[in-house]
C-alpha cells in the first residue's frame, strides 16, 4: 500500500514536471514573439510619415492610427514581461520552494500563462485594427 502511495506521487511529480516544461517553454517563446512584434509597433510609431498631400487623412484618422499603435505596444509589453517573470520565477519556485512549492507554483504560472496569452492575442488584434486604419490613412475609404 505504501508503495502505491509513493509510485502515485512519484508519477504526479512526473506530470507537473512536464507541466513546468510546457508552461516554461510556452512563456519564453510569447515573451520572444511579443517583443518581435513590439518592434513593429515601435516602428510604425517613429518610422511612419504620412505625407501632407494626403489631405482626405484627416487629425482624427492619424489619431485613431497612433493610439492604435500605441496600444500595440502596451499588450505586447505587457505580454513580454508577464512571460518572462513566469518563465524565470516559476521553475524557481518549484525548485527551490518548500514541500508542495511544485503545485503552488504551477498554478500560479497557469494563471499567469492565460493573462500573458491574452495580452499577447489583444496585441495581435491591435495589430490588425493598426494595418486598418493605416490603409484608410493611405486610401480613401469610405467605412
Amino acid at each position: 500500500k505504501d508503495a502505491l502511495r509513493t509510485q502515485l506521487k512519484a508519477s504526479l511529480v512526473y506530470i507537473r514536471q512536464l507541466e513546468l516544461q510546457f508552461y516554461t517553454n510556452n512563456c519564453s517563446a510569447i515573451g520572444t514573439n511579443a517583443l518581435f512584434l513590439t518592434s513593429f509597433a515601435w516602428w510604425g510609431l517613429i518610422e511612419t510619415t504620412i505625407p501632407e498631400s494626403l489631405d482626405h487623412a484627416n487629425e482624427a484618422s492619424k489619431t485613431v492610427y497612433l493610439v492604435i499603435t500605441a496600444m500595440i505596444m502596451m499588450f505586447e509589453l505587457q505580454a513580454a514581461v508577464s512571460s518572462t517573470l513566469v518563465a524565470i520565477l516559476g521553475p524557481a519556485l518549484a525548485l527551490r520552494g518548500p514541500d508542495g512549492a511544485m503545485h503552488t507554483a504551477i498554478d500560479g504560472m497557469i494563471t499567469h500563462y492565460r493573462f500573458t496569452l491574452a495580452c499577447f492575442a489583444l496585441g495581435l488584434f491591435f495589430i490588425q485594427l493598426s494595418v486598418i486604419s493605416f490603409m484608410h490613412m493611405q486610401y480613401m475609404w469610405d467605412i
